[in-house]
């Protein structure tokens, strides 16, 4: 038996047992492995068993799979391994087996309908080298906290944005939430429906570590991962 843990910086988000031929990994619902990140393509890879061994493949995702630094299309994967996709890790334990406490998500709770956020490797791999702060927008997908990264210079919100705000008149870009020097600030869009934070209507402000953003139905967390 093996097993696979999903890795958020160093926190274990689940873990999941190897048992079927084949476990596909992605951002999708429909997923074995559900990873909820936007850097993460809805159907980005596989585990396959092929005999006695595991063998990673890459399914055409838009970001690429990596072990060990370096991007695969196949992989027979080796205890300890690490897997990485975007900002989450997938470590593969050659014997382990997953503990019911930090089971996988249950199918429907993913960000699957959303569109993949491309991400930029080179300057993924600088952040992760300098450590630091990384701030995130937490929201509620299907009763769980699910992270929306904020790697881009721009973040968009709304309908048909990068984090989902849905609702009776909300456009598909209903705010931007945009890097600065010192963090991030929030610019709400024209349009019917107000962008609020922390229960103040706003148009531009910036963001502070634990700040509530009210788009129509969707309530929104700046945090640090």
């Amino acid at each position: 038996m093996a097993k696979i843990t999903v890795l958020f910086g160093t926190n274990v988000e689940a873990e999941y047992t190897l048992e079927k031929g084949e476990s596909k990994i992605g951002r999708s619902m429909e997923c074995d492995i559900v990873v909820d990140n936007l850097g993460v393509s809805r159907h980005h890879c596989s585990i396959l068993q092929v005999g006695s061994t595991w063998v990673l493949a890459d399914g055409g995702s838009n970001n690429g799979t990596f072990v060990g630094g370096t991007k695969i299309n196949r992989h027979t994967l080796k205890d300890g391994d690490k897997i990485v996709l975007g900002k989450h890790s997938l470590v593969y334990d050659a014997n382990g087996y997953a503990d019911n406490a930090k089971g996988g998500a249950k199918k429907g709770q993913s960000m699957g309908g959303e569109m993949t956020m491309f991400v930029d490797q080179a300057a993924l791999a600088k952040a992760m080298a300098e450590g630091g702060k990384r701030m995130v927008i937490a929201l509620s997908q299907g009763g769980r906290e699910v992270l929306a990264q904020l790697s881009r210079e721009v973040t968009t919100v709304g309908t048909q944005a990068d984090i989902p705000a849905r609702g009776f008149l909300v456009k598909p870009v209903q705010a931007e939430i945009v890097k600065t020097a010192t963090g991030h600030k929030i610019i709400a869009k024209s349009g019917w429906r107000s962008v609020k934070v922390n229960g103040n209507k706003v148009t531009v402000k910036d963001l502070n570590a634990g700040d509530i953003i009210n788009v129509a139905g969707a309530t929104l967390t700046y945090k640090q991962a």
